[in-house]
């Protein structure tokens, strides 16, 4: 049974490195960042003008890939997804600081990150009050991969990688994470390690079995709805592996 210590690991708010870069504007940064970064690190187009934008990845809106000193990052905006979307792309409701999306994903992976599970190490947070609504950005470290769990859904993938997603995922959900958009695009897989990504709107809570079984069925969806024919009955076969391999690691 996991300690009470290891699944609520305790956070204080008061030792987060907020920066108050106007009255309407807030950064959270990591510890190495924090005495250089600025409200510029949020915007695309800065790093376009310096030259350190390298792509950009295309999805709800779009994450830029960013070089800077040694390593990369990715610069992801928040979108509002569905039909809210088509009336307003990317403002919130704000009820309070502690409450953004940005800020509440990054503390997320930042207390995960400190429990060694595979996530990307979070970088910065911002947050800009807008009237009634706020707007968010996240900065976080880019995971070197091979492929997404996607991409292996329609070639001849192996056992073994199948059945690594299952151990990881049951490690997440041992420690209390539920992942709310837990889905093959956003599960990264190299030769070493399965790693998972996008956290908005996840959280960390008392492990049960009901909402471990709905994570599970959203990710069986997105199998099934990106299978391709030829492949639905090799990957119904390989679901199977992946869920005895969630099913031995598991606590309940």
């Amino acid at each position: 049974m996991l300690s009470l210590q290891t699944l609520f690991f305790s956070f204080n708010y008061m030792s987060d490195n907020i920066i108050t870069v106007n009255n309407n504007c807030w950064i959270i940064a990591h510890e190495e960042y924090k005495n250089e970064i600025d409200s510029q690190w949020f915007n695309d187009k800065y790093w376009l003008n310096q030259g350190r934008l390298l792509g950009a990845s295309s999805g709800r809106g779009s994450a830029w890939m960013i070089k800077f000193a040694n390593i990369k990052m990715m610069l992801r905006h928040y979108y509002r997804g569905g039909l809210p979307a088509r009336f307003n792309k990317d403002k919130y409701l704000w009820t309070g600081l502690n409450k953004t999306r940005s800020f509440c994903e990054y503390r997320l992976l930042v207390k995960m990150y400190s429990l060694n599970l595979p996530v990307p190490e979070p970088v910065a947070a911002q947050v800009c009050k807008i009237g009634l609504f706020y707007q968010a950005n996240i900065l976080i470290k880019y995971i070197n991969h091979q492929s997404t769990f996607a991409g292996l859904l329609n070639i001849n993938s192996s056992a073994e990688s199948w059945q690594q997603v299952g151990k990881v995922i049951a490690d997440f959900h041992n420690h209390g994470v539920y992942h709310a958009d837990l889905n093959a695009n956003n599960i990264l897989i190299d030769d070493k390690r399965v790693y998972l990504i996008d956290f908005d709107h996840s959280k960390q809570c008392p492990p049960r079995k009901m909402w471990q079984n709905a994570n599970m069925r959203r990710l069986k969806r997105s199998i099934d709805k990106l299978t391709n024919n030829d492949y639905i009955g090799t990957n119904e076969e390989k679901w199977q592996l992946l869920l005895q391999s969630y099913q031995k690691i598991i606590k309940r």
